[in-house]
């Protein structure tokens, strides 16, 4: 029977060619899969359909690691120095206040140096360790992983002819051994395991506070060690660790030394 006005030949072949359909791509697929996670890093979806020569270091967020007692002490010496030397300048106008005045400057390079600057930064290229007068940068791929003793340490692959593996220390996240051990038993719950000396402190006092920094650096372990983890499976390339002297510190303390060497000595 012919087919009625206005309605076409039925079957497959009627409708002339078909058009392919239409292939999805890698990229749809992760759309939206790429996003950061929490700790910095890609989803796993997203690292296996990345561009060739991508790596996934490069899309790892900037990352500062510091332990806020650090930050406090700077701080607080800062207000310090700067209220001494305005009442010299205004005051103290001799001999005596310039032997203050070299004395405070003297303790505000170290201090600058030990608590100020340390710090461990997570970034596209690697792990930077910065310690007082040394920076190390270790690529991700040269990472093997980071963990909590005395301090965070940073484990890195063996370089080649290396008898063994480098062990970066950070001089900025660190942890004593006996209040380590506290905490650790203290989180298994059994007070009656706990030596006396091993008891709860009171919530405030300098021994909560210490056990407290100890979490936070154990925390801040985990997290860089996660990182690691993420990088590697990433395909972060690997690379020679790069250790760069920080001049500006010493140069800082070393100046103020000889001053106050002058002070006490020639200009006395």
């Amino acid at each position: 029977m012919p087919p009625e006005q206005g309605q076409g030949p039925q079957g497959p072949d009627a409708a002339g060619p078909q058009r392919p359909e239409q292939a999805v791509t890698p990229a749809a697929q992760t759309n939206g899969s790429a996003a950061i996670t929490r700790l910095g890093g890609p989803s796993p979806s997203a690292v296996t359909d990345s561009p060739p020569g991508a790596t996934g270091a490069a899309v790892i967020e900037r990352k500062v690691f510091r332990l806020p007692g650090a930050i406090v002490a700077w701080w607080g010496w800062a207000i310090v120095a700067v209220a001494c030397l305005g009442d010299i300048a205004f005051t103290g106008r001799n001999h005596t206040g310039a032997e203050v005045a070299a004395t405070v400057l003297l303790i505000t390079g170290v201090v600058y140096a030990c608590a100020q600057r340390p710090r461990v930064v997570a970034g596209p290229p690697g792990i930077t360790v910065q310690n007082p007068f040394r920076d190390h940068l270790v690529p991700w791929g040269s990472v093997d992983h980071v963990d909590l003793k005395e301090s965070v340490r940073v484990h890195c692959e063996p370089e080649p002819g290396a008898k063994r593996a480098k062990i970066i220390h950070s001089w900025a996240l660190y942890a004593q051994r006996r209040q380590r051990l506290r905490s650790e038993l203290l989180k298994q719950g059994d007070r009656r395991r706990l030596p006396r000396s091993v008891v709860a402190p009171p919530y405030g006092s300098p021994e909560a506070e210490a056990i407290q920094k100890q979490v936070t650096a154990k925390i801040m372990a985990e997290q860089l060690d996660q990182l690691v983890r993420d990088a590697r499976r990433q395909g972060a390339p690997a690379g020679p660790r790069v250790v760069t002297w920080a001049w500006l510190p010493a140069a800082a303390i070393a100046a103020s030394a000889v001053l106050l060497i002058l002070v006490l000595t020639v200009l006395s």
